[in-house]
């Protein structure tokens, strides 16, 4: 082989030498960035928190990139299980939802306020006069006043925002929509039917909020907001019994149903047995069967997570 044969094909081999680098580190860079993507993709879970007491709760945390939301959560017994997760999460909730002031729903904020050093940067309400509690749910107008009295504190009445309808606040990548604020003109089970609905979508679903909500302001919501109630995700009103109607639920046909109801509650036990009780949660239920809900999330298993 003469000279000039062998320089081309060491040229030739030189060649391939180079292109197989550049591959290789093309695809180093391209692994690196699928890493770097994977790992910094931003990502939303919600919690439903499981109840620490005898007593039916509600309460979510909401992890949302390096923002942290919280939608009611629950009684005073529940509120070291609720710190631990802000506390894990940075220790500041950025948004803080309070769907109406029954203990069983703002029993633990009033707790942290008045008992933490943890910062809450807003706090979003739907409330009534004091005056308007007493008159329509005395039995219960105390919990109205707790509520207030803890959104006077120094630490937090800068950051207490009465909600309008129709509002959108946006909390990092989630995005939240007011759908119903306090009805003052339903005094039928008061309290309940002046709970805040929130609709909060995300990237890949939307969630529904209904609170305690009860069928007079549930079918306000139906008159009233029907185009926007659609939703991937619904939150059970009233912990999944004598909530909203089985019309509201047939209308939404939500994917995921969150159920904020303890184990005696689910089975309707009063302490002798299961449906020793009056609660309508199998009714509920029932209905839920009926609509081939993909998955059922359960106050009575414990704290869950899911990706939202």
């Amino acid at each position: 082989m003469d000279q000039k044969a062998m320089i081309n094909i060491k040229q030739h081999k030189r060649k391939i030498q180079l292109t197989s680098i550049g591959l290789i580190l093309l695809l180093v860079l391209a692994l690196t960035f699928t890493i770097i993507g994977t790992k910094y993709t931003p990502t939303i879970e919600l919690t439903q928190l499981q109840n620490n007491s005898n007593s039916q709760m509600m309460g979510y945390f909401i992890k949302c990139d390096d923002k942290n939301i919280v939608v009611d959560g629950g009684t005073k017994e529940d509120s070291n299980n609720l710190q631990q997760y802000i506390k894990d999460a940075g220790g500041t909730v950025n948004a803080w939802f309070i769907t109406h002031p029954h203990k069983d729903h703002a029993g633990a904020i009033i707790d942290i306020i008045e008992n933490t050093d943890i910062k809450i940067e807003h706090i979003y309400v739907s409330l009534n006069d004091i005056e308007w509690y007493q008159e329509y749910e005395p039995q219960r107008a105390e919990e109205a006043i707790n509520l207030k009295n803890a959104l006077e504190n120094e630490r937090v009445k800068n950051v207490v925002k009465e909600v309008e309808l129709n509002q959108n606040i946006e909390i990092g990548k989630a995005k939240c929509e007011i759908l119903g604020t306090k009805n003052p003109e339903i005094t039928t089970n008061a309290i309940n039917n002046s709970s805040m609905v929130i609709k909060m979508e995300t990237k890949k679903n939307s969630i529904l909020f209904l609170g305690d909500t009860g069928v007079e302001s549930g079918n306000k919501l139906l008159d009233n907001q029907k185009e926007k109630l659609k939703v991937n995700i619904l939150q059970m009103a009233h912990h999944g019994q004598q909530g909203v109607s089985k019309e509201i639920y047939e209308y939404i046909k939500p994917k995921i149903c969150l159920w904020p109801t303890p184990d005696w509650l689910w089975i309707n036990d009063s302490g002798n047995g299961e449906d020793s009780g009056p609660w309508k949660t199998k009714e509920t239920r029932k209905w839920i069967e009926e609509l081939n809900v993909n998955k059922n999330i359960i106050e009575k298993d414990g704290n869950i997570k899911i990706s939202i």
